[in-house]
Parts: structure tokens; C-alpha cells; sequence
């Protein structure tokens, strides 16, 4: 007779702790940072450049690049933000040259911003993602930004919080 009872109440016993580890588990959902976060985006098509030759003495070290344009999807179909760029030119325009840049990303979500060292021509670089607005407003990571005849941009989040 005694195991009659020892079983059912094995089996209420299992069923309440799993139930309370599942409520917990939805309570913290909540307040736990999303990881592991991937974008990617293209900047490229319609976008305004400026170069800033503050000595009149051709490109150098302390001119400025600036830039904004529309953000497309990855197919280049959908428009989903709009790119600012600021660049420092770290050593003469020539093949070769350098310069540090950083890029605002306005996304529906929130900005992104990164910085990073960007050769002049078509490169493939990493930046460092370092923080934004509203859900993006404590991430950080890494962006890849590939060159070519547009530049694609794939941001790795490694923490966004707020959501």
C-alpha cells in the first residue's frame, strides 16, 4: 500500500518543480541580455560623400571624409536606415592610405555605433561596435565591413539589452 502512494506523489512532486523551473525560467526571460545578435546590412546606393582639405595642400593627415546614404537589406531591396560616416585621414590619400572612421547606423530598433581603421580603396575590415540607442543602447561586438562596389556590413552583437 505504500507504494501505491509514493509514486503519485514522486510524479506531483516532479510536476511542481518542473512547472516552478518554468516559471522562473519566464520571469528571468525578461530581464536576461539577448546574445549572439547578427546584422546585416549594405551601404552603398545613393549615398553623399564629402572630402574636407582643410590646409588646401591636397589629402592628408587631419582632412575628413563624410558620408551618409541609405541602408538596404541584404538582397539591396528593402531601405531599413539611413548610414552616417565621419573619417580622419591618418596618412596620405594614395593607395594604401588610412583612415579612422567612425559610423552611426540608424536602425528601426535603435543606432549602432562603430569605430575602426579603414584602408582607403576595397578592403575587408573588422570595427568595434561600441554602443548605440534604445535596444542597442549598451551593445558591443564586432562589425565587418567589406568594401567592393557597395559595402556590405555584418555586425555581430555580443550584448543588447533593453528589450
Amino acid at each position: 500500500m505504500g507504494k501505491r502512494f509514493m509514486i503519485p506523489l514522486i510524479c506531483a512532486a516532479t510536476l511542481v518543480a518542473t512547472m516552478g523551473g518554468i516559471a522562473s525560467a519566464q520571469r528571468n526571460r525578461e530581464t536576461v541580455p539577448e546574445t549572439g545578435r547578427s546584422i546585416h546590412v549594405i551601404f552603398g546606393p545613393g549615398q553623399y560623400s564629402k572630402f574636407m582639405d582643410f590646409a588646401n595642400d591636397g589629402l592628408g593627415f587631419g582632412d575628413r571624409l563624410a558620408a551618409a546614404g541609405p541602408l538596404f537589406d541584404g538582397s539591396q531591396t528593402t531601405r531599413v536606415g539611413t548610414a552616417y560616416l565621419d573619417c580622419v585621414i591618418m596618412s596620405r590619400q594614395q593607395v594604401g592610405g588610412t583612415y579612422y572612421c567612425t559610423y552611426v547606423l540608424k536602425l528601426e530598433a535603435g543606432d549602432i555605433t562603430t569605430h575602426g581603421i579603414d584602408p582607403q580603396g576595397p578592403s575587408d575590415v573588422f570595427f568595434a561596435v561600441t554602443g548605440g540607442t534604445r535596444a542597442y543602447r549598451e551593445a558591443s561586438g564586432e562589425a565587418h565591413y567589406i568594401d567592393t562596389t557597395v559595402t556590405d556590413i555584418i555586425i555581430n552583437l555580443d550584448d543588447v539589452k533593453g528589450r
